[in-house]
């Protein structure tokens, strides 16, 4: 039977319209096929490239076949001496003590950075260690805090373990802190990085956050031996801050020669500045000044220099010849190049001991107002390998004894009369900062008449 001319017109159209339809939809289903793998594919390697540049991640992964960097209960420690575990921030050399489970890097200076008394009876956050090294809503703390380079961008909230110790046998991690961003090293990083073996044990005494008892702290001495004190030993004090997890590294693979960096600008705290043949430290900033000390020992004519603080007592005064405050503000002072562009200003000149509780805040108060002087206790230390020099810092109104700074940065006190090598400070303005980035090999340098 012949189909009439009309059906056989339907039926054609009706085959076209399915043969476009089944076009379209192998057309629509290969595009989603092609977009969709190449969508998941750059997905992917974006993804792979921000978690590796991720600090925890990075660190994680350059040291995965590293039979230092162990993980004990989800955590991974560097352990040992010898371990490529460097962190340059806020011109600062750090160690990486451990990446945590949330993937945040535990970091401690590695160096003391100052050097105070912890005080009896007190946690580690009721102590001046904790408000020299936090920024609170009370005058004059948080020191170091303040000094880093954009500290609330990079850092977050330090966890610290604090439980009272009785047995370095049986150390225990229940009590913690965690409403810090800097601390100090606890008896439980100290063991989990090596203990006398570990990277933090570089000569150096420094208080740790535990306490044995209420009336004893422990600490960690020149050895590397974990030991205690009542806590008015002056000792040092080792910054411990820890870095965000989307923290990116911007360079670096962790040696000391080439350690992780992830700032996007420098900070001024710790940067070299030359002037004419000689290279200061800037370890303060003030207002529109900044205040440096001599990187070395003060030295004339390849001579390093040796000189007492007074006669009778550690007070500042630079119109009585003799002594050390006059021979700075005299005789040094007239023969710098660069003296014109040194700024008269206040300068800590306090005493420390038990009657003020041994606050730094009353130490730093107390002010004189010069050209040179030197360090005070509550400063910032840059230089640790400098030793044996006077502090501005007395014990007593009435007594000669003053405050020497030791490279093992605990203090002790010499008689006024001693002769001894001199780290002067100065104060210069920081606009005066042009030439160079700061570093010791493009240190800032300053033009002068």
């Amino acid at each position: 039977m012949k189909l009439s001319k009309e059906v056989r017109k339907k039926k054609r159209k009706l085959s076209i319209q399915k043969i476009f339809n089944i076009v379209s939809v192998v057309f629509i289903i290969s595009c989603i096929l092609f977009y969709g793998i190449r969508f998941i594919k750059l997905y992917k390697e974006n993804y792979t490239i921000d978690k590796i540049s991720h600090i925890g991640d990075t660190i994680k992964d350059d040291n995965q076949d590293n039979t230092n960097f162990k993980n004990i209960n989800g955590d991974y420690y560097f352990y040992g001496k010898e371990v490529n575990n460097y962190v340059l921030y806020s011109n600062l050399l750090w160690r990486i003590i451990k990446v945590s489970k949330d993937n945040t890097v535990t970091l401690s200076l590695d160096n003391s950075i100052t050097s105070l008394a912890k005080g009896t009876n007190k946690k580690f956050e009721e102590t001046n260690l904790y408000t020299w090294l936090n920024y609170t809503n009370k005058n004059n703390t948080g020191t170091l805090e303040k000094s880093l380079n954009d500290a609330r961008k990079y850092l977050t909230y330090t966890n610290a373990c604090i439980d009272s110790i009785t047995d370095t046998k049986n150390i225990t991690c229940k009590q913690t802190t965690s409403d810090a961003y800097i601390t100090i090293p606890s008896l439980n990083d100290y063991v989990n990085t090596g203990s006398s073996d570990s990277f933090l044990n570089n000569e150096e005494y420094y208080y740790l956050t535990n306490n044995e008892k209420e009336s004893t702290s422990w600490c960690v001495d020149k050895d590397g031996k974990i030991s205690t004190s009542d806590g008015t030993d002056i000792l040092g004090v080792k910054p411990v801050i820890t870095i965000k997890n989307t923290v990116q590294v911007t360079n670096g693979n962790g040696n000391k020669e080439n350690p992780y960096t992830f700032e996007e600008s420098s900070s001024l705290i710790g940067s070299y500045v030359k002037l004419n043949n000689d290279i200061w430290r800037i370890y303060k900033e003030e207002d529109n000044l900044v205040k440096l000390s001599l990187d070395s020992y003060l030295t004339i004519n390849n001579e390093e220099i040796k000189y007492k603080y007074s006669n009778n007592n550690y007070y500042h005064n630079d119109t009585v010849s003799g002594s050390l405050a006059y021979y700075l503000n005299k005789t040094y002072l007239n023969n710098l190049k660069y003296k014109s562009i040194i700024e008269e200003t206040d300068f800590s000149n306090g005493i420390y001991n038990n009657t003020n509780n041994y606050d730094y805040n009353e130490t730093q108060n107390t002010k004189i107002k010069t050209k040179i002087t030197v360090l005070s206790i509550g400063d910032i230390i840059i230089n640790h390998t400098n030793t044996n020099y006077f502090l501005s810092s007395g014990i007593s109104r009435d007594s000669n004894m003053i405050y020497t700074m030791q490279n093992d940065f605990k203090l002790y006190t010499k008689v006024s009369t001693t002769n001894l090598k001199i780290v002067p400070v100065i104060a210069i303005k920081k606009d005066l900062l042009t030439a160079g980035n700061g570093t010791k090999d493009s240190p800032y340098e300053v033009q002068y008449e």
